[in-house]
């Protein structure tokens, strides 16, 4: 019984971490979603982008903590387009890294102001 449930373990890379792990994978499928929302507003398809928004909060609902990506969406959800190319832009400056907690997302530039 042992030596079943060894080969079932090790059978699934993916349960251990590293390249094939879940977070891994996780965090590609957000990386690719990201980018089909950059690609959408760059194009300037409203339609597009608001479905590529809302397939990048399904990955990780917890990117909406994120004030950019939070932007995003309430101008996307207001259907304007330059102000949500704008926070792209901004997000992207950014190195397009997404917070995930409100404690991560106060800009540097932000931080000190009372």
């Amino acid at each position: 019984m042992d030596s079943v449930q060894a080969t079932r373990v090790d059978g699934n890379p993916q349960r251990w971490g590293g390249k094939n792990s879940p977070q891994g994978d996780k965090q590609r499928r957000q990386a690719h979603k990201l980018q089909l929302l950059y690609a959408a507003l760059k194009a300037g398809e409203l339609e597009q982008a608001r479905q590529a928004f809302v397939a990048l909060v399904n990955v990780d609902p917890s990117v909406t903590h994120d004030p950019y990506l939070h932007r995003i969406g309430a101008a996307l959800q207001s259907s304007h387009v330059s102000a949500a190319q704008r926070f792209a832009r901004e997000l992207e400056q950014r190195g397009g890294q997404l917070a995930v907690n409100t404690s991560a997302s106060v800009p540097a530039s932000n931080a000190n102001r009372t």
